[in-house]
């Protein structure tokens, strides 16, 4: 897939965006197009998370105590904030959004 950066602009990505994947790309190599692919899945990444920690929680709710559930809650309210922490879910957001609308 070809992506170009006036594509990448038009689809929401912000010059200061583009600047960090093209940062990204000078010092571990690869591709523009290879680096919004990596992105996107690592959006998908999240959502897997995300979702299985809430079933998580949703059968601590059903079949637990109360206690258990507070700090079944909080703990996986801190795995979540974790996995959002290391790596930018915006940016692999808007990338996840352009390779939907931008299927070749």
């Amino acid at each position: 897939m070809k992506v170009t950066d006036e594509a990448l602009l038009h689809s929401g990505f912000t010059p200061s965006d583009l600047q960090k994947i093209k940062n990204n790309i000078e010092s571990y190599g690869g591709t523009l197009g290879e680096a919004i692919q990596d992105l996107a899945n690592r959006f998908r990444v999240i959502l897997w998370i995300t979702s299985s920690c809430l079933m998580v929680f949703i059968i601590l709710v059903v079949f637990s105590a109360k206690e258990t559930v507070v700090g079944g809650g909080i703990s996986i309210l801190i795995a979540i904030g974790i996995v959002l922490f290391i790596q930018p879910p915006v940016l692999s957001y808007k990338s996840w959004r352009f390779l939907r609308k931008n299927r070749v």
